[in-house]
């Protein structure tokens, strides 16, 4: 439910605005200064205020109201200055405002509510909330201290605790659950409740939409189409937005895992307890068992294939780029999560993934790789086409209130205040290579390399079968290019299955005397997501079941000799080898494809 009222000003942060955040307990009456209110209570505590502030002082109110009477009109006051709007609550006493007015940049502010009477046992006074500058730098999950680690453990925990709060209150739509289910789940009106009998879905049930706002916001992830950066940034926006509230910490921001830079799953999320602040020990809510076992225990890490972003930033347009960093290192880090590979774990299946918090800590990184993409040449690089541009996708704010924005909206960083540290799988170079028009067009020519090929058990080998001058053209500067030589592009077509195989396919370039260069890792996360519409633009997403890499690079370092593509089986993780990933293909995979080729482009 979306109530606002007063002066409405963006709900989006900018870098460098000022922010406070508190909650509206239930009490009777205070100073103008509310100097006597104490929010430690969390029985007393019904709703929350967070202020957003510029130091022009433009000042945003939006409020919360979690614990009201029911189907009642709350009026909203400036403690001892003026009224500034009403707040409805539904049938559950839940409601929410955003309120514009001008303040002091920095001033202590303070509020109150209660419906026409002023009844008794029914008003909220909120804590004195003082803006601050709020940081705006997300960081590696290895970098945070431990008061900012302590932040993110209370965020998520309050989030799940949330999910025992009544259905369609704005505590439900700001839940562990609801925010999984945004994304994806098992059951009615999103994917089969089937997936839920894989491997490692101990803990989930399967799902059904039940009202206006669930209908408006689940199941709406974007995967296989040109929105998937675009919307899994807005995505965790405001994800980010409901931590905060749930943490009461404005200055949490989402952390990631910079696994080019350490491939092992971070501490904070493999350890089953903690010491907190009292120093108990208590249950860690980062951690869950439905991963790979190796991993959890930290004896194996994701394998050096799985996190490589060398396909991805070969790249230098938005909707190749776009695909390749979805299938390596999006897809593989899913699949190698997994219990058992996909679709086994919460990891390894889209309707399952945002139930695990290393799902966020993931998906933070894969735009952190997304925005230092962009920085190459964010003008050229950024999606132009307006109708992606201008689709809506709906969410939930803060304060548990759906909001609807478009992408050009919140495109950018910038737009959204937060920048990232560094990190690794970042483009080497700043070079531009071409025009995103050439780098659109299709093939200069297309080289044949197998038909209809069943996937050995174990390592599958095809030789590159390409004419001496066909090697050349691929080597040399081409004319039609401007003089830059054309990018050759591995293509494998109707790529399929009968079962899903429990394992990765590392894809490799094989020159003489056996050395190899890795082209990239075919991985089966996106054949677990829902087919319904997602919005998806006819024409501008590489089908499912075509596999791409730039094997440009890959060519050059092996030279013109005799070269063969190599397809053989992991398990994602280190201390394997293909050899022990091929047993625990399913003898029902019937893995293969219907053709290979290679396009210059």
């Amino acid at each position: 439910m979306l109530i606002i009222g007063g002066l409405v000003q963006s709900a989006s942060a900018q870098s460098g605005d000022l922010q406070a955040s508190g909650p509206l307990v239930r009490q009777d009456s205070s100073d103008c200064g509310n100097n006597n209110v104490n929010g430690s209570d969390p029985a007393r505590n019904g709703g929350l205020v967070t202020i957003t502030q510029n130091d022009a002082g433009d000042t945003s109110a939006a409020v919360q109201i979690s614990k009201g009477t029911p189907n009642t009109s709350y009026d909203f006051y400036w403690k001892c200055q003026r009224g500034l709007g009403q707040v409805r609550t539904d049938a559950n006493g839940a409601g929410s405002g955003t309120f514009g007015f001008k303040a002091g940049a920095g001033a202590t502010l303070t509020f109150d509510m209660y419906p026409a009477g002023a009844p008794p046992g029914n008003k909220f006074q909120s804590v004195r909330l003082t803006p601050v500058r709020v940081a705006t730098q997300r960081k590696s999950i290895l970098q945070l201290n431990a008061t900012e680690l302590a932040s993110l453990r209370r965020g998520v925990a309050q989030m799940k605790a949330w999910s025992s709060e009544p259905r369609g209150s704005a505590n439900y739509r700001r839940s562990w659950i609801y925010w999984a289910n945004m994304h994806a789940y098992f059951g009615t009106g999103c994917a089969s409740a089937s997936g839920l009998n894989a491997a490692g879905m101990s803990g989930l049930t399967a799902q059904a939409k039940s009202n206006a706002d669930e209908n408006a916001t689940w199941c709406t992830c974007q995967h296989g189409t040109v929105q998937f950066l675009t919307w899994h940034r807005m995505y965790l926006y405001y994800f980010e937005k409901v931590l905060q509230a749930a943490s009461g910490d404005v200055n949490l921001r989402l952390p990631y895992w910079d696994y080019e830079s350490n491939a092992q799953m971070p501490a904070a999320y493999r350890d089953q307890t903690y010491v907190n602040a009292n120093g108990q020990t208590v249950a860690n809510p980062l951690y869950i068992p439905n991963r790979q076992a190796q991993l959890n225990a930290g004896t194996s890490n994701l394998a050096p294939s799985v996190v490589s972003t060398a396909n991805a930033m070969q790249q230098t347009s938005y909707n190749p780029f776009n695909s390749a960093l979805e299938s390596t290192p999006h897809g593989a880090v899913h699949c190698a999560v997994g219990v058992a590979n996909c679709p086994t774990g919460y990891m390894g299946a889209v309707p399952a993934a945002g139930n695990d918090p290393i799902f966020y800590t993931h998906h933070t990184n894969i735009d952190r790789l997304y925005e230092c993409w962009l920085k190459v040449n964010q003008a050229a690089r950024l999606p132009n086409n307006q109708g992606q541009l201008n689709a809506a996708f709906n969410f939930i704010d803060g304060t548990g209130a759906l909001v609807t924005r478009t992408v050009k909206d919140m495109l950018t960083t910038a737009q959204l205040g937060y920048s990232y540290a560094g990190g690794g799988g970042c483009p080497a170079t700043l070079k531009v290579r071409l025009p995103i028009s050439i780098l659109q067009e299709t093939p200069l020519r297309v080289y044949p390399l197998a038909g209809p090929t069943p996937l050995q058990r174990g390592t599958t080998v095809l030789p590159l079968k390409i004419a001496p001058d066909a090697r050349k053209a691929m080597l040399q500067a081409a004319p039609e290019k401007g003089g830059e030589t054309p990018r050759s592009m591995v293509v494998i077509d109707g790529f399929t299955f009968d079962e899903a195989p429990g394992v990765l396919y590392e894809v490799y370039v094989q020159g003489a005397g056996g050395k190899r260069v890795l082209l990239g890792v075919i991985n089966f996360f996106n054949l677990t997501a829902p087919h319904g519409d997602h919005g998806d633009m006819p024409g501008m997403a590489g089908a499912s079941d075509e596999k791409t890499f730039d094997a440009t690079d890959a060519l050059k370092t092996l030279g013109a000799g005799n070269t063969s593509l190599v397809i053989e089986p992991s398990t994602g993780v280190t201390g394997t080898t293909p050899a022990l990933a091929a047993r625990q293909i399913s003898p029902r995979a019937n893995v293969r494809f219907s053709s290979a080729r290679i396009e210059l482009r």
